[in-house]
């Protein structure tokens, strides 16, 4: 009778003790990701990063003859009035406008001809901000200063040169 007893217990133990052997996958999964990750980031991504990396003695500074760039000794500042610039304002199913007349200044001696050369793309590019603008952009206090920045890295890159220092708005209006 004992042997029948304890012959009944022992599956139950076993039955108590086996449910521990789901877990080992999922702290395996805990314990090893980290460990994974690390040595990846080490071995493999920390060296593909220095070997694109310059030596410390290099210096690749660019300068404004690398870019072929030309300013005048004498400070003069030259400047092109844009005609008046109108788009619909976004989101207000063409019921308002704004309209912009800037002018645009540098000191590059070929600034005129290298502006008035790419006009119509420049005010094609003044259309685009312009017409991206909703009502709650143009509520912020600081707008026309960031349609300002917007204008001259535009016009900069339509250029092809950072001839464009300055851009002043005689009027900037929203109807």
């Amino acid at each position: 009778m004992a042997e029948e007893q304890a012959a009944s217990e022992a599956p139950k133990q076993s039955a108590k003790g086996g449910g521990g052997s789901g877990m080992i996958p999922a702290l395996l999964v805990i314990v090893l990701m980290p460990v994974i990750s690390f040595a990846m980031f080490k071995f493999m991504i920390i060296p593909m990063i220095k070997a694109e990396l310059p030596e410390h003695g290099e210096e690749a500074q660019i300068t404004a003859e690398d870019l072929e760039i030309t300013y005048d000794e004498s400070g003069t500042e030259y400047s092109v009035v844009f005609e008046p610039v109108v788009a619909n304002v976004k989101g207000t199913s063409q019921t308002r406008f704004i309209q912009a007349i800037f002018t645009v200044y540098g000191t590059h001696p070929d600034f005129e001809s290298l502006v008035e050369g790419k006009k119509d793309r420049l005010r094609d590019h003044a259309d685009s901000i312009l017409g991206n603008l909703t009502l709650a952009d143009l509520e912020r206090r600081e707008m026309k200063n960031i349609v300002r920045n917007q204008l001259r890295e535009g016009f900069n890159h339509k250029i092809g040169k950072p001839i464009v220092e300055d851009i002043s708005f005689s009027q900037f209006v929203v109807q």
